[in-house]
């Protein structure tokens, strides 16, 4: 069944509730709006009491390749603020949630879309998919990444994907410890379900104890980290150039 009330997003209700990122012609970039309707989409999954799974992935080419930053150029100028709360409110939504939340990751990855599979309790990614943390690129730094990554895939590696911004393959990715599987592309819709059957034949009472045990580690966020990001003089040249597409002019 699908819901309606969402712009930038297809929310699918049911015992496995879907949840389709839908701004293809942008690959899926992460403004405001999309960032506040997917914390709106986990919150009502997990309102649902028929809901057990919740899949969250892209449509077209694209997984997400992370925050909008046409948008962001104007919204570090006027109110850096928003994007911290959307951005901590929906990955607290997906880090809270008692039901058990997989990424289907059907292409490129990055930045906000990264940390929404680093959100997710478990992830399956086509062989197209690449993953990269472009932040320092555009010279943007956040809290979430460094919380979330040193615990699934180390710290040295963690510390590689944010200084280098290189872009990995799904199955460097797996070997990292970043996502759990990976499908030949036109079979992923198949072995998500296949994944899906496997975490069904668990309690749901155990699956929702045992994330919120595996979680504890994880602690507040700190925002106002985003706030200075997007507030500091390295990070409002590094979207302005973006946005002009040319080389940000860095201070030492």
């Amino acid at each position: 069944m699908s819901d309606v009330g969402f712009q930038q997003l297809i929310y699918r209700s049911g015992k496995v509730a879907e949840i389709v990122l839908n701004r293809p012609e942008v690959l899926n970039a992460l403004s405001t709006q999309l960032y506040r309707e997917l914390g709106d989409a986990v919150a009502q999954a997990n309102a649902d009491p028929q809901t057990q799974i919740i899949v969250i992935t892209g449509a077209g080419t694209a997984f997400s390749t992370g925050g909008d930053l046409k948008e962001g150029d104007k919204i570090n100028r006027e109110d850096p603020e928003l994007f911290a709360r959307v951005s901590d409110r929906m990955l607290k939504q997906i880090l809270t949630t008692d039901k058990v939340v997989i990424a289907k990751i059907n292409g490129a990855t990055q930045a906000g879309g990264l940390l929404i599979v680093a959100a997710c309790d478990l992830a399956i990614a086509s062989d197209r998919a690449t993953f990269k943390s472009p932040e320092a690129l555009v010279g943007l730094w956040e809290p979430y990444a460094p919380a979330l990554l040193p615990p699934q895939i180390g710290l040295k590696r963690a510390k590689y994907l944010l200084l280098t911004s290189e872009t990995i393959d799904a199955f460097t990715a797996q070997q990292m410890g970043l996502i759990n599987l990976v499908a030949p592309h036109e079979d992923l819709n198949q072995a998500t379900d296949k994944l899906i059957a496997r975490i069904l034949a668990g309690g749901p009472t155990a699956r929702a104890m045992f994330k919120r045990m595996l979680n504890e580690h994880i602690t507040e966020f700190d925002t106002n980290i985003v706030i200075q990001a997007l507030s500091s003089e390295e990070g409002r040249e590094g979207v302005a150039a973006f946005t002009e597409k040319r080389k940000p002019a860095w201070r030492d």
